[in-house]
């Protein structure tokens, strides 16, 4: 059975705004949830995936739609005949507009990205130019609001990377281990380089690539875990939610590789004297056992290097 893939991202530290053109009245507003009894920001897994197609249209990859700008969308192949050939249709998904038995369910599933601190109802006020709004004749600035969130998102993806290029378990394969390793590698570095998923316009630029990776790499067909960071009101980062399901036997230490090159407690060499929770509840993951690597692109490389050929059968 193929091995499956499951992470967890944290994003930079940014002022994130509106990414959807939605607003009440003159205010730009945020997509919220109520988390806990708080409200949180939230941000769309389509907005994630929408980023992800940009980053592999920079990059040459063979995709079946092509955006020459931010309004129009080019397919080369709409009927997805050949679907094998083009790695959005592949890892992505499809359903054909008018044959609904035509689709494919997207390798790559992400979750909603989630903020780690609540919202406050942080709102800027702020005049456009005269002429950007038509609805509006004379020549003054145009006053209007934005809601915006200082914090950081988390969300997380599954993959079973065995069943790309394959239209279900008991189809044969129509890829290489080099090409399913080749496009295994487009989807992580899809992720490892998110870069425009949020913002209004270019006046909001926020990074929204991984700060801190977490890759499981698994028998297990479940994740086990989607969302594990918490932020505390210092800003300090925690990995116990991951941590307790690790000491607690549900997810195998050696399964985990994780990247970041902030400080956190639980990848810490050195324990701290007052470490999140106390010193009688807090788990090491060193001691644990979990791969850390110092950076993003270290613990993508790192997870690529262990992928072998009998992984994928």
């Amino acid at each position: 059975m193929s091995k499956h893939l499951f992470g967890i991202v944290l994003t930079h530290q940014g002022t994130y705004a509106n990414n959807r053109g939605e607003s009440e009245g003159n205010a730009t507003t945020l997509q919220k949830v109520l988390r806990n009894g708080d409200m949180y920001t939230t941000v769309s897994a389509e907005s994630i995936r929408y980023a992800i197609r940009e980053g592999w249209q920079t990059a040459a990859c063979p995709l079946n739609r092509i955006s020459p700008n931010h309004r129009t969308c080019q397919f080369s192949d709409k009927e997805f005949s050949k679907w094998q050939d083009h790695i959005d249709d592949d890892i992505l998904g499809f359903m054909h507009a008018r044959k609904e038995t035509l689709s494919r369910r997207g390798l790559l599933e992400i979750t909603r990205a989630i903020s780690t601190t609540p919202w406050r109802g942080e709102i800027m006020h702020n005049f456009a130019g005269p002429g950007s709004n038509p609805a509006v004749s004379n020549n003054d600035p145009i006053p209007y609001a934005v809601e915006v969130h200082d914090t950081r998102y988390q969300f997380g993806f599954a993959m079973t990377p065995g069943m790309l290029g394959r239209e279900g378990y008991s189809a044969e394969d129509s890829l290489t281990f080099d090409e399913k390793k080749k496009r295994l590698r487009w989807a992580i570095e899809g992720i490892v380089n998110l870069r425009r998923v949020g913002g209004n316009h270019a006046r909001y630029l926020s990074d929204f690539s991984p700060e801190v990776i977490v890759l499981r790499w698994t028998d297990d067909p479940v994740p086990r875990f989607l969302y594990g960071f918490e932020q505390d009101e210092n800003g300090q980062i925690s990995l116990q939610p991951l941590a307790a399901k690790i000491k607690g036997g549900d997810i195998d230490p050696a399964e985990i590789i994780i990247g970041t090159a902030l400080s956190i407690p639980e990848i810490s060499q050195t324990v701290s004297a007052n470490p999140p929770g106390g010193a009688g509840s807090f788990i090491s993951l060193v001691k644990e056992g979990v791969k850390i690597e110092t950076g993003v692109k270290r613990a993508a490389q790192a997870f690529l290097d262990l992928v072998s050929e009998s992984d994928f059968s």
